[in-house]
């Protein structure tokens, strides 16, 4: 997992969780954005109650949750943009899940490349 630019740790609540810097965009600094593995959603929590309770994701834990990571990963590199097409927002911004029919980031509105690829013209 080296070479991301999120950190993969463990909370003895959360579970395994993904902290991705990119994902804290809009947040005030007492604030942080955590992606919860085990629901594929992320959620906004108060930096100074969760932080202290975060450790490093190793061993048996770390292989549990590595097709869970990577999809995170394939969703997070494989967007075309970094906001939602239907409501433009940015994705860093908002708490969002990641689809399991498509493996795409799934906006708060609801939209993702399920719903969007339905929306793209076809080529004449």
């Amino acid at each position: 997992m080296s070479g991301d630019p999120f950190q993969v740790h463990f909370h003895p609540k959360l579970g395994v969780v993904i902290y991705d810097p990119v994902a804290q965009m809009g947040l005030a600094r007492e604030q942080m954005r955590l992606f919860k593995v085990g629901s594929m959603t992320s959620s906004t929590f108060m930096r100074g109650i969760v932080s202290k309770d975060l450790s490093a994701c190793t061993g048996e834990t770390a292989d549990q949750s590595a097709a869970a990571v990577e999809s995170y990963r394939n969703a997070r590199t494989g967007r075309r943009k970094p906001y939602c097409e239907s409501c433009r927002r940015h994705y860093g911004s908002v708490d969002f899940t990641v689809c399991t029919d498509c493996s795409s980031i799934r906006c708060t509105c609801g939209t993702c490349s399920c719903a969007s690829s339905s929306r793209r013209r076809k080529a004449a």
